[in-house]
């Protein structure tokens, strides 16, 4: 496996990892306080998660050259084409949260800057999240095309023997 390959895995984790946080947090958030927000971290949060296990079995059961197919296949355009709509959310998380830091540093007659690190945390775990599923959605992408050009490229045992 090529370190190209090997570093979009550990984005993979890293993925997870952050995921796995900020779910936790959510589901924190709507125990202490119901709300329909939260709900929706929930779901996107997870599906986050789900594609990043997805893009990890996907790279070890495929590699380098079994092509997706079958059940496999309508589940990665499922997941895969679900997450473009959760950019757009996430898109608005950060939006929001950074209205958020903004008010607050309106609060305390402090530029955006001069804030604690503290209240960049949440900012900062949802834009990490941005660069990441914009890589493995892109990693996913350029896998597949790897997975059907090997499988394309081939030798079969039997095409190399010859009468």
């Amino acid at each position: 496996m090529s370190f190209g390959w090997k570093i979009f895995r550990l984005i993979c984790v890293l993925q997870m990892t952050i995921s796995a946080l900020i779910l936790f947090s959510s589901l924190f958030d709507f125990f202490r306080s119901p709300s329909l927000a939260d709900v929706f971290k929930l779901l996107l949060f997870l599906l986050t998660i789900m594609l990043s296990i997805l893009a990890v079995n996907t790279l070890n059961n495929n590699y380098p050259d079994t092509p997706v197919t079958g059940t496999q296949k309508k589940n990665f355009n499922r997941v895969f084409l679900l997450n473009f709509i959760f950019l757009a959310v996430l898109f608005g998380l950060i939006i929001g949260e950074y209205r958020q830091v903004s008010e607050i540093a309106t609060l305390f007659n402090k530029s955006i800057l001069e804030l604690k690190f503290a209240y960049y945390v949440m900012l900062l775990g949802y834009v990490t999240v941005l660069i990441f599923q914009f890589v493995i959605l892109y990693g996913l992408y350029d896998l597949r095309r790897v997975l059907y050009i090997n499988f394309r490229k081939k030798k079969f045992e039997f095409e190399g023997i010859q009468d």
